[in-house]
C-alpha cells in the first residue's frame, strides 16, 4: 500500500468526524422536544436546564406551573410538591427551576428568554432570605448558570431607555460572565450608557443569535438531565391514597421524628452528620451580625417583577424561614429577620404583588425545616397546600404599579424601620 493510500485511510475518518461534528453543532438538522423530555427535565435541578431555553419554552406551552427558586427545591421528600402532584394527579405538574446558588439574577436573565411563553403564566417564587446578603449573589455561582444565549436574548431585546434594562446591564457587566465575550460585553456597555446598539456591535450580537446557539440548546440539554423520577415515585408510594391535609400533617410528623433523632435541631440525620457536626461547635454564635437588611439582592428582584409586569404574568410568592432551633444557636436575630421580612413585602405589596405566603415566623414549628434554612416535611405540606389553592383561584389581569425607585442605591441602604406598614 502506497503511503498516500495510508495517511488517506488515516485522515478520512477524521475528516469525516469533523464534518459530522459541524453538521450536527451549526447545520440545519432539528431534534423536536418532546413530552418525556420535558417531564425528566421538569424536576431534573439540571444546570444545564436551566441555561437553556427550549425545553422551558416547551413546558409553559404545555400547561406546567414554574416553581422559581435554589437550593430548597431540591430537598425531596414524601410532601415536596413534586411528590404530591405526582401521587394526586393535580392536573398539573411543577418545573423547578433553580438549584443552589441560583437568586434573582439569574431567574431574570432565564425568564427574559422566554419571551411570549411567559405571558399571562402563573408562577412560583421562593424567596429565601439568605439571598439578601450585603454583598448579593456570588459571581461564580452567577457563572456557573450563566447563559450566552441569555444574554445574547436580553441584548436583542433590551430598552436602553429604560431603567430596568440599564440596571440589568451594568449588573452582568458586575460579574465575571459579562466579560466573556467581547461583543457581548460592547453592548452591555452601550445598554448600561442608555445607548442603543447599531452598526457591526449588532451585527456581530445577530451573529451569536444565530441558528447556532438555539441549535446547541435543542441538541445538548437533553443530552445531560438528572433523572429524579424514580426517587419521586419512591417517595409518592408512602403517601395515602387519597389526599387529606390532616392525615397527611400527621405523617409529616412522624418522618420527621423519625429522620431528625441524632440532633438537637430538628434537622435530617443525614445532613447533620454530613454537613453540620464536624463544625457545630464553631458556629454557636457566629451568626450575631448577620444582617438581610440591606444589599444588590434587592434591586436584582426588582429585575425579576418587572418580568412579571412586562409578560402580565400572575405570581405567588412564598418567604421561606430560617430553622428556629438553629437561630438560637447561632445567634441570627430574629428581629433582624422580621426587618428583612417588612422590606420585602413593602417591595411586593406597594407594587400591587399581593399573592404572598409568609413563613419567616413559621421556622420553630416541629419538622416544619429538613435542615438549617431548607423546608422539609410539614413546611413542603403547607407550601403545597397553598400553592394548590393559588392554582384553583381564577386567573385575572394583574395590575402591577412599579416604582424605579427599588433600583436605586437609597433602596438597596434603606432602614426596614423608616417603611410604613402596608394595609
Amino acid at each position: 500500500m502506497s503511503n498516500l493510500k495510508k495517511l488517506v485511510r488515516v485522515i478520512a475518518p477524521m475528516i469525516l468526524a469533523a464534518a459530522l461534528a459541524v453538521l450536527v453543532l451549526y447545520g440545519p438538522l432539528h431534534f423536536p422536544i418532546t413530552s418525556q423530555t420535558v417531564q425528566r427535565a421538569s424536576t431534573s435541578l439540571t444546570a444545564n436546564v436551566l441555561r437553556g431555553d427550549q425545553i422551558k419554552d416547551r413546558a409553559l406551552d404545555d400547561g406546567y406551573l414554574m416553581l422559581i427558586g435554589s437550593s430548597e427545591l431540591s430537598r425531596f421528600d414524601s410532601l415536596h410538591p413534586a411528590v404530591l402532584t405526582q401521587k394526586y394527579h393535580r392536573g398539573y405538574r411543577p418545573f423547578l427551576l433553580g438549584s443552589a446558588g441560583t437568586q434573582s439574577l439569574t431567574h431574570f436573565f432565564s425568564t427574559e428568554a422566554m419571551g411570549k411563553h411567559l405571558n399571562h403564566k402563573r408562577v412560583v417564587v421562593f424567596i429565601s432570605p439568605q439571598w439578601f446578603v450585603k454583598t448579593g449573589v456570588d459571581p461564580q455561582m452567577f457563572g456557573h448558570y450563566y447563559s450566552k444565549q441569555q444574554a445574547v436574548y436580553f441584548i436583542k431585546h433590551a430598552n436602553p431607555q429604560t431603567r430596568a434594562d440599564r440596571y440589568a446591564a451594568k449588573r452582568l457587566l458586575a460579574m465575571p460572565s459579562g466579560h466573556s465575550d467581547d461583543n457581548i460585553e460592547s453592548a452591555l456597555h452601550k445598554i448600561a450608557a442608555g445607548k442603543n446598539i447599531s452598526g457591526w456591535n449588532r451585527v456581530m450580537v445577530d451573529q451569536l443569535s444565530s441558528v447556532n446557539l438555539r441549535h446547541q440548546d435543542q441538541l445538548f440539554t437533553r443530552l445531560f438531565i438528572d433523572n429524579n423520577e424514580k426517587i419521586i415515585n419512591d417517595r409518592a408510594k408512602m403517601l395515602p391514597e387519597h389526599y387529606n391535609y390532616q392525615r397527611l400533617d400527621q405523617l409529616a410528623f412522624i418522618l420527621g421524628k423519625e429522620h431528625t433523632t441524632n440532633n438537637e435541631f430538628g434537622v435530617d440525620n443525614k445532613f447533620y452528620k454530613r454537613k453540620l457536626r464536624p463544625y457545630v461547635k464553631g458556629l454557636k454564635n457566629s451568626q450575631t451580625k448577620f444582617t438581610y437588611e440591606y444589599g444588590p439582592e434587592y434591586s436584582d428582584f426588582q429585575l425579576l417583577l418587572n418580568q412579571f409586569k412586562r409578560h402580565q404574568v400572575t405570581p405567588l410568592f412564598i418567604i421561606t424561614p430560617v430553622n428556629g432551633a438553629w437561630m438560637d444557636y447561632t445567634g441570627l436575630r430574629p428581629q433582624m429577620l422580621d426587618r428583612f421580612d417588612k422590606k420585602i413585602n413593602y417591595q411586593l405589596r406597594s407594587q400591587g404583588f399581593d399573592h404572598i405566603v409568609d413563613l419567616h415566623r413559621d421556622g420553630r414549628i416541629p419538622f416544619f425545616m429538613q435542615d438549617t434554612i431548607h423546608l422539609g416535611w410539614r413546611g413542603w405540606l403547607r407550601v403545597d397546600h397553598k400553592m394548590h389553592q393559588f392554582v384553583q383561584q381564577p386567573l385575572t389581569t394583574p395590575h402591577y404599579h412599579l416604582d424605579n425607585y427599588f433600583y436605586s442605591q437609597n433602596w438597596r441602604d434603606r432602614n426596614p424601620r423608616t417603611l410604613k406598614q402596608l394595609p
